[in-house]
This record gives structure tokens, C-alpha cells and sequence, in this order.
């Protein structure tokens, strides 16, 4: 059975391939892992087939087993399309071969039509060179990385080709945190982890993406129910994308972790895609969503500004401008926007009210937001309180619905919200927030608000370009959700997070304890045959430059030694006979007709050996056991960080059950906020305005503040003493 880990290797070996020749290389990858997939699975799908009518009946006849080796297959691959075909095809014929093998199979199969034929495998090179934009020597290499490998389900369970995918995707994100991922926003897997969790989907629910990406909020959602609840039954999983690439990898993707579900494609504002008879918006239980922020010209009503010679006027980061209609002329037609019109230059509430209109009415979303919808806008002032008549804008009307409700039937609809630290989110350096909203809450809930604050410096992994998340981390924000401020829950959540955090880190350390023996195989495996081959060159050497007494029939003693792979005979008159090694690595001695000794030299080692081949061979055994020290160390690492990581999560918990007992510190982490004071804060969300965020300034001894007085005075000395002399120099 391969691993998640060896896969994902795998799949990076074809990134590498694939770097700098294209730009999506995920659509690539991903499509030749599906259609690997698809053609191994071909004759297992027929095997288990018949395997389980035999389970069922007994016996069957041949007629049963071809009808069940027919109905065997999910997806059909006509006959001469599948992988080995390509394999063995020509290399010029290669990229137009896997092209109409493709769209071969997106004609048997309707559900993967414009999905596993995206990729145009013969497409000529944009330089107008008559090359293709694909060269027939790279697509050969990505065949071969993956051709030795059996990607049937007897080799590689149902949902290891996804997670391998998403290691992949992730790795990607990691080494180029400069920017988006192929066109996607990537979300951390920890924050996904943190908003899964805190809504528990469970089976018989409908959840959503409307911004899905490559699918991996539905994904997690199908892996928090199957963790929770062994099994999936009634999960259904729904998403939509605007990237046409990308809605197929999302597909192939749910597909690859075994998963049912629909993803569709579009705009997800202006063509909504799932939508009931009467074009109002479809609801969903769950919604997941990390939407693009700060769209322009959402609804796509703008028209592109030029200057006066007629060129088109852009933004700074080369968007174009726009005009825009009135906005009280613009009506959504599907209803959406009940909380008021968004400005058009600025799209981020008009995805959060799709989400809203997409709630069922006990539904619950979890959307990363910027920071800017939780305080942006102003609210209305009168002349008597500011000495002038100030209408409130959109931004504040909006938010201020969300949370006072509108309407008869009013209902404050944000449940929490998670303030998180900046650079989290990969090519993004703005901080985010996570908002929570819940259509139906709890009646000791209702027009209260859980801010949770987790942005303290300390509470993530700092690093250069990215801040990090760790699962003690993620603990910690989860506790004050899960506990919604109530200490008694949280003393019951604290020990089941501890332990599950625990067999996450004992899962990691498996990880990389495996990719530390991978990495070193090769080397091991060298070294063991070395020290074989070294006993034997030994032996070999000794015996060579040995001297042998051996008595003769007739009494005789004489010496002998072997040299060069012969064998020399002295003889009591000191005359000299040679006599070669056979072809079994033997030399006999004959006297007469009868032997009188025989010796075998083991066959293949008839070349001499010299001292310095001894040592040629010791040497590379010192190197090669030097490296794998460097396993040993690392392997000691490994399971010292996974000890830390362990102490660490402990550490969150001793805090947790110390900030809940602790009225004064728990302001620092959280605030459970009424209406009325949201009211006072004129409806901003801004979580420093409720909770204490404010560090203490640190202490400085008075020895070290003195030093540090002393340096400064003596540095001021130099300084005048530096500029005197240059005002000498000048007079």
C-alpha cells in the first residue's frame, strides 16, 4: 500500500518536472493522477465486481460474471484510450494521443465532460514556434514519474490520492508564499480546521462552498463527519467556482477522496448557479467560504473608464476603473441583498449576504472576512452631535442589520467572531477575521456576540513571511467557541482537544519519521551491502597473501600462495608452478591422476585485491555511517519537537482553565458582548474595542536600564566628538 506521504512526494517530483514550463501545473498534475487512476482501477473495479456476486449467489456462470464485469465500472474508457496506450505511444505521437484519449472519455462520460478534457495536451506553443506548449519530453517525464506506480483502490485507498493532492497544494502554498496559488486563495488547513470544527457538520446535511477552489472546505467538512461519526451517510456537498480551471480540479478533487458531490461553474454573484424554480437562492445547512476580497465591480454593472484620448483608465495595480449606474437603480434578481446595496467598488458584503440568502433558517456559515467589514462605514450623526447632519453610509447599515436584524421578525444573526493575526493567509499580509453567523441560535445567545481574540502576539508561529497557526493555537481558539464562555464546558472540551491535539502530533511524528527513513534508503541500503562486500574482500585479501603449508601425498611440505587470483606452488627445489582458477573460482592440485588439494576462491572475486580497495571500501562505510548519523539526529529531533509540541498543548490547556477562572483574564482573550454594548459602540465590530488587547510594557531592570543609559551617553560623546572635528576640517 502507498502512503499519503510517498504519493505527495511523488506528486512534488512533478511539480518540479513542471516548474517554470506552465502555468497551471496543478490542472496537469491533477488530470494524469485521475486518468491513472480511472485505468487502474479498470480491472480491480472488474475483480471486485465479480468478488462480490460471488459473495452474494456462490456460484456463478460465465453470463453473470460478464454482466457484472459490464456494470463494473463507475467511468468508461473506450477500448485503446487507456493509460498503458499512451505509455507505449510514440513520443511524437504522445500529446496528441492523450488529448483524444481524454475527450474520449469525456464523450463515454457525460459527469466529466469539460473536467478531465480542460487540459489542451497538443496545444501549439504560443511563440509560433510549431512546438507545442506542452513538449512531448516533459509530458514523457511526468508519464514515467507516475507509470511504475498502481493507483487502484487495492493499492491506494479512496481518499489518499486527495489528501496526497491537498499535501501538495499545500507545499506549493509553502514555498511560494509570495502570492495566490495558481489563481486560488489559499486557505491555511488551520484555519479550515478552526471553522470546521466550530460548526460540526454532521451527516444527513447539505454544506457549501460558494467560492470553493480546488474543494478543500468540503473536504475537511466530509473529513470532520467521518471522524466524528465513523462513516458518511447523507453528506451532501455543494460549490461553486469562477475559474474554469479550477471548478475542475475541485471536481477531480472530490472525486480522488471518494467523495459525492456537485460543483459548479460561474460567477458566483453575478450567476449564482444553485437556485430554486423561482430564481430565489437555494439554501444549504452549512456554508464555508473564503471569498475574494474586495471584488470591484461585483455586479458587473460598471462601465470602463477612459481619459479623453480614449484610453482606459486603471487602477494602481492595473484594474481598470469603472463608472457605475446609481445605486438605488440597481435591483438584485435573486434577491439576495435584503440588508442594503453594497458600494459596486467594493464586492465583500455582497458575498456575505449570498452566504446569509443561502442559510437555511437553522443554518450556519463560517466565512474569513478582511478585516474592514467588522468597522467600516459611518453611522448617522445629527447636527447635535457633531454640529452637522451626516447620513449613514452602506458599509454601517449593512453591518448593522447583521447584527440588530431588519425587519419584523429581527434577529441578530452573528454568532462570533475570530480575530486572527496578519499574514496568515499566503500572499496576503492583511490581518483577517473569521465571523461566525447562525441563523438560528440558542436563546442564551440571542443578541449577544463571542469575540475571541487571536492575535496576541505569542499565540502563532512568527515567521518571516508567514504567521503559522500552530494545533495548540488552534486549541486555544477553539476552546472559546466550543465553551462560548461558559467555564464548565470548557473544563469538558480541555481534555478531549488535549488528547485529540496529542494523536495529531503522534500522527505528524509517523509522517516524518517515514520521510527521514525514505530519505535515507537509498544510503542504508549501500551501506549494508558495503559491509558485506568489505567481509569478503577482506577474506579475499587475507587468503591472497596468505602462505599455506600443505602436505603432499607422499609426505611432501610445501607452501603456497595465492596471488592475482592464481595459485603458487613452491616445491621442496624451490622450482615454481602456476595453476589458474577454474570457471567455479576453484584451482585444484593433481598428483597424477589423484587430487591432493582443492581450494574455491568464491567465483566473481578472481580479480586481486589490494590494500587500497580495502580501504576505498572502509572509507565510503566511514561517509556513509557519518551521514547516517545525521538520520539518527534527526530522527532524536523529530521526536523531541513532537515532546515539545505535546508540553506545548498542555501548557495551552493549564492556560485555558486558568483564563476561565480568572474574570480579569478572561477579558484579554474574550468578551461576550449585548446589544447594548454594541449599541454604545454605534454597531462596530472592532474586537480591540471590547477586549483588552493592550500589552504591559516590559520591565527593564534598573542595571540594565542603566547600562543602556551609559551606552547612549557615550554614543552622544562620539558623535560630538565626530562632528567637531568635520567642522575643523571645514573652517
Amino acid at each position: 500500500m502507498i502512503t499519503k506521504q510517498q504519493l505527495g512526494n511523488f506528486l512534488w517530483g512533478m511539480a518540479d518536472i513542471l516548474y517554470g514550463k506552465v502555468e497551471d501545473y496543478k490542472s496537469y498534475i491533477l488530470t494524469l493522477l485521475f486518468y491513472k487512476r480511472l485505468s487502474d482501477n479498470y480491472p480491480w473495479e472488474e475483480e471486485q465486481s465479480v468478488r462480490e456476486l460471488k459473495e452474494t449467489y456462490g456460484t456463478i456462470n460465465e453470463k453473470q460474471k460478464e454482466k457484472a464485469i459490464k456494470n463494473a465500472h463507475k467511468f468508461q474508457i473506450p477500448e485503446g484510450q487507456f493509460w498503458k496506450d499512451i505509455a507505449k505511444a510514440p513520443l511524437d505521437e504522445k500529446n496528441e494521443k492523450i488529448d483524444i484519449a481524454l475527450n474520449a472519455i469525456a464523450d463515454a462520460n457525460p459527469k466529466l465532460k469539460g473536467i478531465i478534457n480542460t487540459v489542451k495536451w497538443n496545444e501549439a506553443a504560443p511563440d509560433g514556434s510549431g512546438g507545442k506548449r506542452l513538449e512531448p519530453k516533459t509530458l514523457q517525464e511526468l508519464i514515467n514519474e507516475l507509470d511504475p506506480m498502481d493507483l487502484s483502490n487495492a493499492n491506494v485507498p479512496l481518499d489518499i490520492l486527495g489528501h496526497a493532492y491537498e499535501y501538495l497544494i499545500k507545499r506549493f502554498a509553502d514555498e511560494n508564499k509570495g502570492g495566490t496559488v495558481a489563481g486560488q486563495f489559499y486557505t491555511p488547513p488551520e484555519v479550515v480546521e478552526l471553522m470546521v470544527r466550530y460548526i460540526s457538520p454532521t451527516n444527513g446535511m447539505r454544506v457549501y462552498d460558494p467560492t470553493c477552489g480546488s474543494g478543500g472546505f468540503l473536504i475537511k467538512a466530509a473529513d470532520y463527519v467521518k471522524e466524528t461519526q465513523g462513516e458518511l451517510k447523507g453528506l451532501r456537498l455543494y460549490g461553486q467556482e469562477t475559474i474554469w480551471n479550477t471548478w475542475a480540479i475541485a471536481t477531480m478533487n472530490l472525486q480522488l477522496h471518494g467523495l459525492e458531490g456537485e460543483i459548479k461553474q460561474g460567477d458566483t454573484i453575478q450567476n449564482p448557479k444553485f437556485k430554486n424554480p423561482d430564481d430565489t437562492i437555494e439554501t444549504f445547512d452549512v456554508v464555508l467560504a473564503n471569498f475574494p476580497f474586495s471584488v470591484e465591480n461585483w455586479a458587473g454593472n460598471g462601465t470602463p473608464k477612459k481619459d479623453k484620448k480614449g484610453k482606459a483608465v486603471l487602477n494602481n495595480d492595473g484594474s481598470p476603473k469603472y463608472d457605475y449606474p446609481a445605486k438605488d437603480t440597481y435591483v438584485d434578481p435573486y434577491n439576495r441583498l435584503i440588508y442594503g446595496t453594497p458600494n459596486f467598488t467594493n464586492g465583500d458584503f455582497a458575498f456575505l449576504q449570498h452566504i446569509i440568502a443561502s442559510l437555511e433558517p437553522n443554518g450556519m456559515a463560517g466565512v474569513v472576512c478582511p478585516n474592514g467589514v467588522l468597522f467600516k462605514g459611518q453611522p448617522e450623526k445629527t447636527e447635535e452631535e457633531d454640529g452637522q447632519n451626516r447620513k449613514a453610509d452602506d458599509d454601517y447599515l449593512i453591518r448593522r442589520g447583521f447584527i440588530e436584524g431588519i425587519g419584523e421578525d429581527k434577529k441578530n444573526i452573528i454568532d462570533a467572531i475570530v480575530a486572527l493575526p496578519e499574514n496568515v493567509f499566503y500572499g496576503n499580509t492583511i490581518p483577517g477575521a473569521i465571523v461566525f453567523f447562525n441563523k438560528n441560535k440558542p436563546e442564551e445567545r440571542k443578541d449577544k456576540i463571542l469575540m475571541v481574540w487571536g492575535a496576541k502576539e505569542g499565540w502563532y508561529k512568527s515567521e518571516p513571511d508567514q504567521n503559522v497557526l500552530r494545533p495548540q493555537d488552534v486549541m486555544r481558539l477553539l476552546v472559546q467557541l466550543l465553551s462560548y464562555g461558559d467555564i464548565e464546558k470548557a473544563k469538558a472540551i480541555i481534555p478531549s482537544q488535549e488528547q485529540r491535539l496529542f494523536a495529531l502530533v503522534d500522527d505528524n511524528l509517523d509522517f516524518k519519521l517515514l520521510e527521514i527513513e525514505e530519505k535515507y534508503h537509498e544510503e542504508e541500503a549501500e551501506l549494508a551491502g558495503l559491509h558485506s562486500d568489505l567481509l569478503q574482500a577482506i577474506a579475499y585479501f587475507e587468503a591472497e597473501n596468505a602462505i599455506t603449508e600443505l602436505k603432499l601425498i607422499d609426505g611432501t611440505i610445501v607452501t603456497a600462495t595465492i596471488h592475482k587470483g592464481k595459485f603458487e606452488l613452491a616445491l621442496k627445489d624451490q622450482r615454481k608452478t602456476t595453476i589458474p582458477v577454474n570457471e567455479k573460482g576453484e584451482i585444484e592440485i593433481l598428483f597424477g591422476t589423484e587430487q591432493i588439494f582443492k581450494l574455491n576462491l568464491k567465483a566473481g572475486n578472481k580479480a586481486s585485491i589490494t590494500k587500497a580497495d580495502i580501504t576505498k571500501r572502509e572509507n565510503r562505510i566511514a561517509k556513509l555511517e557519518e551521514l547516517l548519523l545525521k538520520k539518527e539526529t534527526e530522527i532524536a529531533d523529530a521526536k523531541a519537537e513532537a515532546e515539545r509540541e505535546k508540553i506545548a498543548i498542555q501548557v495551552v490547556s493549564q492556560e485555558m482553565l486558568g483564563v476561565f477562572a480568572d474574570p480579569v483574564l478572561r477579558r484579554k482573550y474574550f468578551a461576550m458582548v449585548d446589544m447594548d454594548e454594541l449599541i454604545e459602540n454605534e454597531f462596530n465590530l472592532n474586537l480591540p474595542r471590547y477586549i483588552d488587547t493592550v500589552e504591559p510594557e516590559r520591565e527593564i531592570p534598573i542595571a540594565e536600564a542603566k547600562e543602556e543609559l551609559t551606552t547612549a551617553l557615550d554614543a552622544e560623546k562620539e558623535a560630538e566628538k565626530e562632528l567637531k572635528n568635520l567642522l575643523e576640517i571645514l573652517n
